[in-house]
């Protein structure tokens, strides 16, 4: 059971919505990356409750390709109906959600003919980090211990590794514009993690004062961020490569890290967002560390606003 009081074993299940607003949205993104053969995947579906249908994104990927149509595997389900079963055993294209521990472990499968085979186990490192939990809006983000396998096309991965979950329960709009955001985090072990969110002007993003400010774990002693700074140092055709953060956090402790980018996905996960996401290896203080770097640009900075960018 997880510290914050916010949180209960019913946040495992589909809320609610407050209004009939037709954006209503929710989301439960489970992702790892493993370093070495440079694998990674992120399995996203959304529910969409007021408007009767759901979406499902696949995507296995390493450092090979990260055009959608050259990935290892990659799948979109635009128009899938509701589940007509507890979000607790999800059973949805394909797609397997246990919860075998509420808000902490989770059984994760996933079957596409010969194509793929995901058998995953996710155990939470620590209790998951409360941004919020409204009736109107909701996002917790927890690290993850990966455990099982995958099967891309015959091709099978032990899974060995950490990983990242979240859930977000709010309006999210398709006709966004004006955004762009990254969602950057590091993993070292239960004791010593990372997580910020900044506004993106160009290469240089900043601190955003809304519910995603980010965190700070170190020493195994857990406090939010109050500030943050992300810079990219290097891209490859607009993707990012070198990138460097700086945060400060409510105790007053201070982090920087430089990362560089070991692969990337050119990911449209909704109609209204754009991203690179990117598995990164992270040089700190504290050791090294391994997460993503998450870019994430609405439709209307796609196009010479991204090749703008050096």
């Amino acid at each position: 059971m997880p510290d914050d009081p916010r949180l209960s074993p019913a946040d495992d299940l589909l809320h609610d919505p407050p209004t009939d607003d037709r954006w209503w949205a929710e989301t439960y993104w489970f992702s790892f990356d493993q370093p070495g053969e440079n694998v990674s995947a992120t399995i996203y579906p959304v529910f969409r409750k007021n408007a009767g249908v759901s979406s499902l994104g696949v995507f296995v990927w390493d450092g090979s390709a990260h055009e959608p149509w050259a990935l290892p595997y990659g799948r979109n389900y635009w128009s899938l109906p509701l589940p007509d079963m507890p979000a607790t055993e999800l059973r949805l294209g394909g797609l397997s959600y246990d919860c075998i521990e509420p808000l902490n472990r989770y059984r994760v499968r996933y079957v596409d003919t010969d194509l793929c085979e995901i058998d995953l186990e996710y155990t939470g490192l620590r209790e998951p980090h409360v941004a919020s939990a409204t009736t109107k809006f909701g996002h917790f983000d927890q690290p993850c211990l990966v455990k099982g396998t995958i099967v891309v096309r015959g091709r099978r991965i032990d899974i060995d590794t950490l990983g990242m979950r979240d859930r977000t329960w709010s309006s999210r709009p398709e006709d966004k514009r004006g955004t762009a955001t990254a969602y950057t985090y590091g993993n070292g072990g239960a004791d010593e993690q990372f997580l910020l969110l900044t506004s993106l002007k160009g290469n240089i993003g900043t601190f955003v004062s809304y519910v995603f400010t980010g965190y700070l774990v170190r020493d195994g002693i857990h406090s939010p961020l109050v500030d943050s700074h992300r810079e990219v140092l290097e891209r490859v055709d607009g993707y990012p490569t070198r990138l460097r953060i700086t945060a400060t956090d409510a105790l007053g402790r201070a982090m920087s890290a430089e990362g560089r980018t070991l692969n990337r996905i050119a990911s449209q996960s909704t109609p209204a967002q754009f991203a690179w996401m990117s598995m990164t290896e992270w040089e700190t203080d504290r050791g090294t560390m391994i997460g993503e770097d998450q870019e994430v640009w609405s439709p209307d900075n796609l196009g010479p606003v991204l090749r703008s960018l050096s």
